[in-house]
């Protein structure tokens, strides 16, 4: 016969398999018995610790993704009368911390908001670390307290933020209606409503709804469409005029609508943000350019030399392709004027930019290109901007100066005089856009200003259209 037990000796805690065994003379009489004792503790550590390892992190001692499902699933059916909630948390560039600090900071800041979850979110929840730098909390819904989860996203910063690194945690909430819907669905569904704060640092909570799903998949489909978009040339280049202040037209600029069979016509608001984020603009942005350098080969070969169109430059184009050698390319391809085709760049990419980028700015107005800073005044650092780099043209967005308040628009105004008169003393030429009153035009031409672009003379409009009204 055999049994188990454990003993405390010495303090520590120690496992025996008990043999029992009867003990007979040469006669086969019984006389007695003996027991065998067998110490089995390192084998029982080791079975614990194997299965320990199976089921839980390593590093937090939080579930893993696997049994994490696992609990919850099993704590969903087990209370039929509780609401619960499900919350994914992510930290913001992360691999950030690991490149800079190193893994050890890295997994410090892990295990304290492994810890940090566990303290505030209470011992009713299950906790779960489900890949990298995400967490994963069932917790009943009348425990949930944004208060205390808004507590773990400070106690982190206060811990960890420093000159070079500032923490920031998003947490997704999901509210389970179909307990038998699957855990890694549940995570998904938390994790979508975490991509609707994206970069806002304003906010670290979201809240999943169907209405969040409905837009990802939406997104989704633009995405999934894009290459017969582009195949089927379903992408339209739109022109919005350029004026002076008595209403000639000089140029253009390039602007994209997307024809698409089943939506309609979708305006970039609704694309243009998804296809950087999906690493696909600088495809679309490479398919603009060709079209805006075949119209002006159209309009030249029509002796209309003087027209010019000026298209965007994304940021993540410089990641994705050799930007000079793909717009002179073109250039050369349709043999057109360089110089018509106006390139227009962002404040901010500029000053987000590496040395290189500012190299190949250069480069192009050498080749005849003009330049031009796009959104000028709405960034950070404009006048660093004109310090570090030579451009031609300034293009000033009246949105950074709309006000209702007559004071304040004084103020904008002024502004607005300041930034033409020193783009004279620099030699550089101004565009003002989103002009939309007559108002405004006057003013703008007592400052100085020579080209306009708004509402006031034209919205974009298609390439067909710009012709028969301008040309």
């Amino acid at each position: 016969m055999e049994t188990s037990s454990q003993w405390v000796i010495d303090g520590v805690t120690h496992y025996f398999d008990i043999e029992y065994r009867k003990i007979f003379a040469k006669k086969g009489e019984y006389i007695g018995f003996f027991l065998n004792f067998i110490d089995t503790t390192e084998k029982r550590l080791a079975f614990e610790k194997e299965k320990f390892l199976a089921t839980h992190d390593a590093l937090t001692g939080l579930y893993n993704q696997s049994y994490f499902a696992t609990k919850v699933s099993e704590v969903l059916q087990q209370t039929p009368d509780v609401d619960w909630l499900l919350l994914c948390s992510n930290i913001k560039d992360f691999k950030l911390i690991n490149d800079l600090f190193g893994l050890e900071k890295g997994n410090e800041v892990l295990k304290m908001e492994a810890d940090l979850l566990k303290k505030y979110c209470g011992k009713n929840a299950v906790y779960g670390r489900i890949g990298g730098d995400k967490f994963a909390v069932c917790i009943p819904k009348d425990q949930f307290l944004e208060q205390k989860i808004m507590q773990v996203i400070q106690d982190m910063g206060q811990t960890f933020n420093n000159n070079m690194y500032h923490m920031h945690i998003y947490i997704g909430v999901y509210e389970i209606t179909d307990r038998d819907e699957d855990v890694s669905i549940m995570c998904d569904k938390a994790n979508i409503a975490i991509k609707t704060l994206r970069d806002n640092y304003d906010r670290s909570i979201a809240y999943y709804s169907d209405t969040i799903l409905d837009k990802t998949i939406k997104e989704k489909q633009l995405v999934g469409d894009f290459d017969e978009a582009i195949e089927q040339k379903q992408f339209c280049m739109y022109l919005q005029p350029q004026m002076t202040s008595d209403g000639k037209m000089i140029g253009a600029e390039a602007l994209v609508r997307w024809q698409h069979p089943k939506r309609g016509l979708i305006f970039p608001g609704d694309f243009i943000e998804i296809f950087e984020r999906t690493g696909l603009i600088y495809r679309l942005d490479r398919f603009i350019w060709e079209l805006a350098v075949q119209q002006l080969a159209k309009w030249q070969k029509e002796g209309r030399d003087e027209l010019y169109i000026s298209v965007n430059i994304s940021t993540k184009d410089f990641q994705y392709m050799d930007v000079y050698l793909t717009i002179t390319s073109l250039v050369e391809r349709y043999g057109i004027i360089p110089s018509t085709l106006k390139l227009e760049i962002t404040e901010t990419a500029i000053m987000m930019g590496n040395a290189g980028e500012l190299e190949t700015i250069g480069r192009f107005r050498n080749y005849g290109f003009e330049v031009e800073i796009d959104d000028f005044g709405s960034g950070y650092s404009s006048l660093n901007t004109l310090k570090d780099i030579d451009v031609d043209v300034l293009k000033i967005d009246m949105g950074f100066l709309r006000t209702t308040r007559s004071e304040r628009l004084e103020r904008s105004m002024s502004i607005l005089n300041m930034i033409i008169s020193l783009s004279k003393v620099l030699g550089l030429s101004v565009v003002t856009e989103g002009v939309e009153t007559k108002e405004q035009v006057s003013r703008l031409s007592q400052m100085g200003c020579g080209v306009y672009q708004g509402y006031y003379f034209s919205k974009p409009i298609p390439v067909h259209e710009f012709e028969e009204r301008y040309m």
